[in-house]
């Protein structure tokens, strides 16, 4: 019996160390519900050139609904839905619906507008929301950098 209390013992304080570890500045998903207005800007990195959209997203029970706005030559309307999470101070989106033009990825001469989905380093501050990810359009070609800034309405 008492071997077993032994054996116990520094496993239920394991569990509570590991337990009680933050791995990430863990957010509760719950706790950037509401809805965003704010800008996506796109930077090529390997040219020098970036550009801007106008940009809106909801949160809500762990589901999300993006709406970009495209000047210019990308003049659409779209909206992407799906689920998202939150750990280890990244934000993970997962599109499960999409309303728009029918490419998830649109290069013309060097710009590029680039869908709501993957992983991405976020940082919340109570009423500001930025979540930006570096990527390459094909591997060793052109860098590009897409930064999300959002302000809760």
């Amino acid at each position: 019996m008492k071997k077993i209390v032994l054996m116990i013992v520094p496993a239920l304080i394991c569990g509570m160390v590991l337990t009680s570890c933050s791995t990430d500045n863990l957010k509760n998903v719950h706790e950037i519900e509401g809805t965003y207005v704010g800008s996506y800007t796109t930077t090529n990195v390997t040219r020098g050139l970036s550009w801007k959209f106008v940009a809106t997203i909801e949160f809500k029970e762990g589901k999300y609904i993006y709406r970009g706005l495209s000047e210019g030559l990308l003049s659409d309307i779209y909206a992407v839905s799906g689920n998202y999470s939150i750990s280890n101070n990244k934000i993970t989106f997962d599109i499960t619906s999409y309303d728009g033009p029918a490419v998830d990825f649109v290069v013309v001469e060097g710009f590029a507008v680039f869908l709501l989905d993957g992983e991405y380093k976020y940082n919340y501050g109570g009423k500001k929301l930025i979540f930006s990810k570096a990527f390459e359009q094909i591997q060793g070609n052109e860098k590009y950098r897409c930064e999300f800034e959002f302000d809760k309405q």
